[in-house]
């Protein structure tokens, strides 16, 4: 082997021995640990070791070249190859990373349709609260029998929850995810559907509000709806933006047409409406085992303050640092 081949093998392997420290890290998962210019790096040596092995490749015609180090190179060109291009897996870290960052992004994105829902949620709420203290007729076209019977009686509907939390919790939760993606997909109606879901919603809320304040059992309402309504009403204000944002496709799609502006957007309103599935859950858990129990109600309310905090600090707050994309499909 020449003197000049081996000062080229001399210079060549520390980048090579390089690349391999940061494979070694990738391979074991450590991905992200690295810094954003090492993950640079890792392209930049593997293009690097390609060309490198092509032209000891062409060496070997003229220079008995070591099999060991042909091999050595192949094997390290190969598993960068892997590392760069192959396809992203699905599993906990995709799915740790979808609600790390891309639903809080799209939903910042996207809040103006929240605020939207909301708006016309609470719109319902103070009709249903306002007409509820000026109508004796208006609850009873509104509220379950069995809910005015309890609450006219001096009780709280919701004390039975106790005796059955495990259940309870489950239908809870199987109920609010059901209405959740029922605002979502009723706004193919051109958003329609979903503002009578927010509207009706907001309605009953207001009415049974109304219904207790009646009867002096405004703390004991509130102190329960609070806890889990924190979460609970904000996925499903959040898939009611989702819901006008899909609407918004078929009646304002500008310059794009109805079904490029349904595509575009109707992807972000999915991502808002499978971001709502573990806030409904946590809500369904809470107001299954927490909301209801007999405790003073400030201290219902200080954890209905503390849980909303968190989850606006979740929504507005989370920007982990964006890093260059080396994972990607060919």
């Amino acid at each position: 082997m020449s003197e000049s081949i081996e000062k080229f093998i001399e210079s060549r392997r520390p980048r090579w021995q390089r690349l391999e420290e940061l494979l070694q890290s990738l391979e074991r998962g450590k991905g992200r640990s690295l810094q954003p210019s090492e993950l640079t790096d890792v392209g930049r040596l593997y293009r690097e070791a390609t060309a490198d092995l092509a032209r000891l490749q062409a060496f070997q015609q003229e220079a008995a070249l070591p099999d060991e180090l042909l091999d050595y190179l192949n094997h390290l060109v190969a598993r960068a190859h892997g590392q760069i291009y192959r396809s992203p897996t699905p599993g906990w870290n995709r799915l740790w990373s979808f609600l790390r960052s891309t639903f809080p992004q799209t939903f910042r994105a996207t809040c103006s349709w929240t605020l939207a829902a909301l708006a016309i949620f609470l719109l319902g709420c103070i009709y249903g609260f306002v007409a509820g203290l000026i109508d004796d007729t208006f609850i009873p076209l509104v509220a379950p029998p069995h809910l005015i019977q309890q609450v006219e009686g001096g009780k709280v509907w919701f004390d039975s929850i106790l005796a059955v939390r495990p259940l309870a919790s489950s239908v809870i939760m199987t109920n609010n995810i059901s209405v959740t993606f029922l605002a979502f997909a009723l706004g193919i109606t051109f958003g329609l559907g979903t503002v009578y879901i927010m509207a009706f919603n907001g309605l009953l809320l207001g009415t049974l509000a109304a219904l207790c304040h009646l009867h002096g059992l405004s703390a004991n309402f509130w102190s329960f709806v609070l806890p889990h309504g924190v979460i609970e009403l904000s996925a499903i204000f959040i898939a009611g933006g989702a819901g006008l944002l899909l609407g918004s496709a078929l009646i304002v799609p500008g310059d794009l047409s109805r079904k490029e502006a349904l595509t575009q957007r109707g992807r972000k309103a999915v991502q808002l409406i499978l971001g709502c599935v573990p806030l409904l859950i946590f809500a369904g858990v809470v107001e299954g085992f927490f909301s209801p129990v007999h405790l003073p109600p400030w201290i219902k309310f200080l954890t209905a303050g503390l849980l909303f905090v968190l989850l606006l600090s979740y929504l507005m707050l989370s920007d982990p640092q964006s890093r260059p994309r080396l994972f990607t499909s060919k």
